[in-house]
């Protein structure tokens, strides 16, 4: 893991990535500076995120738009657009709890928990798509509750409720479906790039990579 950490970009996408994470790093300093510790433990979690999709064999389009997914999220917060502008929560949630999902697909494949293609033989479909919108709904669900914690404990202006719950759980669960869907398109479209490298020490990066 750390190898595929300090490696070189391999492609301008790649390269480009690196630039999203780095702007992580700056949005991180950004909010230490101006802003408070909220917004600083957020784009901590952010930069986190950023780091963790380096380790990843997640194609590197994909995680160029994971990155500014991320950013946009975060910043949507800072900046209180999820207040200004009515359907922008339900458009975040739809995107970044889809984008979300599939790079835990990838961490999990990683470890060999999940794979589109055991033993050399191909999963039924959907399989993928269903695994992806599971982990889409279980983290959407843990996004609600660190919601209502924050209302709970930090600031009572963070908006929950029964309604916005909901919403968010649905749009949560169908941006995962589709990216879900996607990602299993992706995989079948090349199934000899999801198989995984032979040998327990082949590089991380080389795994899964579609």
């Amino acid at each position: 893991m750390i190898d595929s950490l300090l490696r070189r970009p391999a492609s301008s996408a790649e390269l480009a990535s690196d630039g999203v994470r780095a702007l992580g790093a700056v949005s991180l300093l950004a909010a230490m500076l101006w802003y408070g510790p909220v917004e600083a433990a957020l784009f901590a979690l952010v930069a986190l995120g950023l780091l963790v999709s380096r380790c990843l064999p997640a194609a590197p389009l994909f995680s160029l738009l994971y990155g500014l997914t991320l950013l946009a999220a975060a910043w949507s917060s800072v900046l209180d657009l999820y207040a200004r502008i009515s359907w922008w929560d339900l458009a975040v949630h739809f995107t970044a709890t889809g984008a979300i999902a599939v790079m835990a697909w990838y961490l999990l494949a990683a470890f060999g928990a999940v794979t589109a293609r055991p033993s050399g033989r191909r999963l039924p479909f959907f399989t993928v798509t269903a695994v992806v919108t599971a982990l889409g709904l279980a983290l959407s669900v843990l996004w609600e509750f660190a919601e209502w914690w924050g209302h709970t404990f930090v600031d009572d202006t963070i908006n929950v409720g029964y309604q916005d719950t909901m919403g968010d759980l649905a749009a949560g669960g169908l941006g995962a479906a589709a990216s879900g869907y996607l990602l299993e398109r992706i995989l079948r479209r090349s199934p000899e790039d999801a198989a995984p490298a032979s040998g327990a020490a082949a590089p991380l990066h080389r795994r899964f990579q579609c």
